[in-house]
This record gives structure tokens, sequence and C-alpha cells, in this order.
């Protein structure tokens, strides 16, 4: 064998974190009771930014976890099992996620309580506060 020829390794098959799959993801303690908390503070017809669950949900820890990205993967897999049982909804572009489109969400949600039937989608990102 030359210098310039390389072994080749094989690849690691191992999965990397925690292998585990956002619907089997266990979120901590109070974050599926502050979703349901603030989408009902806001009302029926109304959202609120997952973002703004993480920031509340982040508020009085020390260290890393006073970060709110380190939460948005929590509320992601919170909002995903209280959808499921239809405890809230979440909305992409004004209209509710359901059922199978659920096990693909991805990019940006809003949380909010379940519109009645035959509701008409509102807008109230302008006025979030």
């Amino acid at each position: 064998m030359t210098k310039t020829q390389k072994i080749k390794k094989p690849k690691k098959t191992e999965a990397r974190g925690t292998g585990l799959e956002p619907k089997e993801r266990i979120p901590k303690p109070g974050i599926e009771d502050l979703i349901v908390a603030l989408a009902t503070e806001r009302g029926v017809g109304r959202s609120i930014s997952p973002m703004q669950v993480a920031k509340t949900f982040a508020e009085g820890r020390k260290g890393d976890g006073a970060k709110a990205s380190h939460w948005a993967r929590d509320v992601r897999s919170a909002a995903i099992g209280l959808a499921r049982v239809g405890k809230v909804s979440i909305f992409r572009k004004g209209k509710a996620v359901e059922g199978d489109d659920l096990k693909a969400l991805k990019g940006v949600y809003r949380l909010g309580l379940p519109r009645p039937e035959g509701s008409v989608d509102l807008d109230d990102e302008a006025d979030e506060g």
C-alpha cells in the first residue's frame, strides 16, 4: 500500500443524540400545563407562539436551562401530544394541522385552542402581546 491510499473505515450506524422520535420524546413536567394555560388565557380564535411558551418556561431558571431555545424541542413535543388528544390545535398558515400531518410537522407553527367547526380562521399574529 502506498502513502496516498487511505483505508476506508466503516461508517458508524449508531443514532446521534437521544435517538428518540419527536412523538416519543417526554417533555419536562409543566410544559403541557403551561401550553394549555397560555392558550386558554389567549382565548378561542387566537394563537400563541411556541417561543413564547419556551420563554415563559425558561424564566427563573439558571444556567443553560435559562435559554428559551433550549426548551423549543420540548414545547414542540408537548404540543404534538396535546394536539393528538384534542386539548390544543397546532396551526400552520392559519389552518389547523391534524392527523398524519402532525407526524411530519416542520417549520413555523402556532398553538391555540381548538376552533369550533365552521369558524373562520383569524389572523391574530399582528396583535401578539
